[in-house]
């Protein structure tokens, strides 16, 4: 049969008249038939299947130099040699039934990468996993948060945005030795370990979130993280210094009086929860510094505080004993901030920061050295405000104080089952014991009547040189 004609094509009429065009592609490859339906002509293969004859949609015709969707003879022909060709491929299996799996599987593959990138669109990056990492910190009122979140954006995320912008399951082991040695680099040494196991409570935190639904609905966000990247890298030992300072007695005698010398323009409740955390036997800032009037039993002459310290950082309550030297402070401190909710307090909206207090404690010290120099004494050592948690402690084992009672008073646990499950709320009369002790000590040490037989080690040290 003769090649169809694009004049064949414009005469044809429609098929309701039984008429359509019929092109041979030569015997046992198929044909290439035209039919018309109204206004519209369409281009179709044929092949037989058996006795059944089938039609494959090869496309809608257009004339030439006509504007407008669809394929010209020359293209339908084209397509319908290609059909030929492929059906003689396959063979046996019919040409149809082939062409409907291919179009099943591409339907499969578009429906696999719309998942695949609406995965992609769910998935968290390195920013995104830190975020959810510290919003979650904040849930669960984790008083380092703020450090952390410091840490994080200081060291981390802005000097490697290419890499906060990384999806954290592809953060390797080699990125984060990049963000440490940097700042090793740098001269930064016990602050790179901290930032290693921030990143690495962020990267165990990251793959759980997943299985937790809560956090799914509250950050909307995917990590697919399969290993930590920060656990292959070690910890530097070396890099951490272990605090051992203690306030001498005069030391101790010098803070209580002038402590608001290094800055005498601040309010004098900082000043007050130094004191405060010293006269409650080494307890921390944070937890001394959140407490509420309403945390206070003036009549019991008790105090109710969270501690969120420890393994798991699970908070706890914990009720101590005030001593009449805590109660004078509170006193004090209710003549500034009695109207607030906390007693230390200098705006009534919320406590003072911490971080203020390790600033108000820093100008001490260096209002110290400078008085040294004046009076050409040996410059003093310094002192930070974590170091009263161990001036306590020294002062308890110097007044022999019991070390479960010493736990007792300092909020500690001893790792025992006792102490993990014990309600300590109910040993107020054992912490009484232990706190008239120290507070009668303190007293004297602060007056300076301490008996002569009573040999400060701090001090004995210091000047030894030992």
């Amino acid at each position: 049969m003769s090649r169809i004609t694009e004049a064949e094509i414009k005469n044809l009429k429609d098929v309701k008249e039984g008429e359509s065009l019929t092109e041979s592609l030569g015997k046992g490859r198929g044909a290439m038939v035209f039919r018309k339906v109204a206004n519209t002509t369409t281009g179709y293969f044929r092949y037989w299947k058996g006795k059944q004859s089938i039609f494959i949609k090869l496309g809608t015709y257009k004339a030439p130099r006509i504007k407008a969707a669809g394929f010209t003879l020359e293209q339908l022909r084209a397509k319908a040699l290609d059909m030929a060709a492929i059906r003689q491929q396959i063979a046996p299996q019919d040409l149809k039934e082939y062409l409907e799996d291919q179009e099943q599987a591409r339907e499969r593959a578009t429906q696999e990468r719309r998942r695949l990138e609406e995965i992609a669109a769910t998935q968290g990056s390195l920013e995104d996993l830190c975020n959810s990492y510290l919003a979650d910190m904040e849930r669960k009122e984790r008083k380092s948060v703020k450090v952390v979140h410091g840490a994080l954006e200081l060291y981390c995320l802005k000097p490697f945005p290419e890499l906060a912008h990384t999806k954290a399951r592809e953060i390797t082991p080699e990125d984060i030795v990049a963000i440490i040695r940097r700042m090793m680099d740098q001269g930064i040494t016990t602050t790179s370990n901290r930032l290693r196991s921030y990143l690495m409570a962020a990267f165990n935190y990251g793959m759980q979130a997943d299985h937790n639904p809560r956090q799914m609905t509250e950050h909307g966000k995917r990590f697919n993280i399969d290993f930590n990247p920060v656990a292959a890298i070690p910890r530097q030992a070396d890099y951490e210094r272990v605090r051992d300072r203690r306030l001498n007695n005069a030391e101790i005698r010098d803070m209580w009086e002038n402590i608001e010398k290094g800055k005498p323009e601040w309010s004098p409740v900082y000043g007050l929860l130094v004191r405060f955390c010293l006269a409650c036997y080494g307890n921390r800032p944070e937890q001394l510094n959140d407490v509420k009037w309403t945390d206070i039993d003036f009549r019991r002459k008790t105090l109710r505080f969270i501690d969120s310290k420890g393994k798991n950082a699970i908070p706890r309550k914990r009720i101590i004993p005030l001593s009449p030297l805590a109660l004078d402070l509170l006193e004090q401190a209710r003549l500034i901030s009695g109207e607030y909710q906390w007693p230390f307090s200098t705006s009534g909206k919320a406590p003072i920061r911490t971080d203020n207090v390790a600033t108000f404690v820093r100008a001490y010290n260096q209002w110290r050295k400078k008085k040294a120099i004046e009076e050409e004494k040996p410059e003093p050592e310094i002192w930070t405000a974590k170091d009263l948690r161990t001036t306590a402690t020294s002062l308890l084992t110097r007044l022999r104080v019991p070390k479960e009672q010493r736990y007792l008073l300092q909020s500690r646990e001893d790792g025992s089952i006792e102490s993990k499950h014990y309600d300590h709320d109910d040993r107020i009369p054992e912490k009484r014991d232990a706190a008239k002790t120290y507070d009668n000590y303190l007293k004297k040490i602060i007056t300076g009547t301490v008996p002569a037989k009573l040999v400060d080690i701090g001090q004995y040290r210091q000047e030894k040189g030992g």
